[in-house]
């Protein structure tokens, strides 16, 4: 009969898909990875020392650890702070995961550069700029200063975002000339490009046609003087349907135009 310090003798291995349980003659377990059954030829009556079993417990964290590295890498590519991240919240060790990350490194499934290269290629190809696409590497956990500074070009941000045009154009259509711009150039700073990038690619809309630009000057004027002459009439309301047209973008002298020919004579 072994002394309690020599070690723990098998009574029982159980084996499932995902765990294999090991039982001691004193009734204690030990929960392990299915590949601790060859990596230390595990049978029932076999005899553990404590230097072995500590060696299965290191084996099995690790083990869990890589094989949950591994599900992740499934669903998507991780940078190595990511991973070390996630390791990290699952209460391994710094040893383990250095291990770990050593592993995926040297089998290329984790590759920071390969990684920005990717996400910039496609980013670029769905004409992000260069803003939302490093924010993006951040919060992949990329570096900034691991982000190559040749990696967006003037020209490049230019041509996405002048890509971006004709799609925002009919987007905010129905707004006034002025507004439209407005429109469309907060929407080219939320899709991650710097200021004279949006601003260089206002100059490209065309200026519209006076018809078009009055038709919808004519729809937001009923809409707004429908709105305040519940509360307003007059000069008062007059007042605030100028005001709320001008926000709107609206010059002046085509507001006051419109509303001579449409409500010149009318008392609210």
């Amino acid at each position: 009969m072994p002394s309690k310090s020599s070690g723990k003798t098998i009574l029982k291995v159980k084996v499932s898909k995902k765990k294999v349980t090991i039982t001691f003659i004193d009734r204690s377990k030990l929960e392990c990875v299915p590949e601790v059954l060859a990596s230390f030829y595990i049978y029932e009556g076999k005899e553990l020392n404590y230097k072995t079993i500590n060696e299965i417990k290191k084996f099995n964290a690790s083990a869990s650890l890589l094989k949950y590295a591994m599900s992740l890498l499934k669903k998507g590519h991780y940078s190595e702070w990511k991973m070390r991240e996630k390791l990290y919240n699952k209460e391994g060790k710094k040893s383990d995961i250095d291990n770990i990350i050593k592993i995926l490194k040297n089998n290329d499934l984790i590759n920071d550069k390969m990684l920005i290269l990717d996400t910039i290629e496609y980013a670029n190809e769905r004409n992000i700029g260069k803003n939302k696409i490093t924010a993006i590497l951040v919060n992949k956990g990329i570096f900034l200063e691991n982000i190559p500074h040749n990696s967006f070009p003037n020209s490049i941000e230019k041509k996405k975002a002048l890509n971006n045009l004709n799609k925002l154009e009919k987007k905010y259509d129905k707004y006034s000339y002025e507004q439209k711009k407005l429109h469309i150039y907060n929407a080219l700073l939320s899709l991650g490009f710097d200021n004279d990038i949006a601003r260089d690619t206002l100059s490209h809309i065309k200026e519209p046609k006076y018809k078009d630009e009055v038709i919808k000057l004519e729809k937001d004027l009923d809409k707004v003087v429908i709105r305040y002459k519940r509360s307003y009439e007059g000069f008062e309301l007059k007042n605030k349907v100028i005001s709320s047209l001008r926000t709107k973008g609206y010059k002046l002298n085509n507001i006051l135009r419109k509303w001579d020919e449409k409500y010149g004579q009318n008392d609210f």
